[in-house]
């Protein structure tokens, strides 16, 4: 459940309703492991066409913390997002519960209300006020790996959703 219900009056568009259809056959998942400098690198590596999808989270694991994020905009021209946060013991069991819920979608549902719907289940999530959607893949990951720069060793995972 989250600590905080922002939108309460929006509609959703033809376009976000589209993109989402076609998202539902084209999730992604990209990890990575090492030194905090190596992760933050091959993470604005990414393509930033990833953040200019509606949703799509980020988990770390550090060496005595971890933590996860989900990036929202509720519609696709949306310009301004809200991100969830929440502290997870285990990051492995958090990718492979979303991936379960992913396989069993099978296409048919917006992937990202269906994980979403999922976690905000089972958790309670702190979401932030809408601010300015990131516009690449360094702006949205960068500041959460910054958090994470004195450990030794973290590894990333990036679910791109819908």
């Amino acid at each position: 459940m989250t600590t905080e219900t922002i939108r309460t009056t929006e509609t959703v568009t033809h376009a976000t309703a589209k993109a989402c259809a076609t998202a539902a056959w084209d999730c992604q998942t990209h990890t990575f492991l090492g030194s905090p400098e190596t992760v933050v690198q091959h993470l604005a590596g990414l393509p930033d066409e990833l953040v200019g999808r509606r949703v799509y989270m980020l988990m770390v694991e550090g060496d005595t913390r971890s933590e996860a994020r989900i990036f929202e905009r509720f519609n696709i021209e949306d310009i301004e997002g809200t991100v969830a946060q929440w502290p997870e013991d285990d990051m492995s069991g958090l990718v492979t519960q979303i991936t379960e819920v992913l396989a069993a979608n099978r296409g048919v549902h917006c992937p990202g209300e269906q994980v979403k719907a999922t976690l905000e289940s089972e958790r309670e999530l702190s979401v932030a006020a809408p601010a300015p959607a990131p516009r690449s893949a360094a702006a949205a990951f960068g500041p959460v790996l910054a958090g994470f720069e004195g450990d030794t060793f973290v590894r990333a995972t990036v679910m791109v959703l819908c």
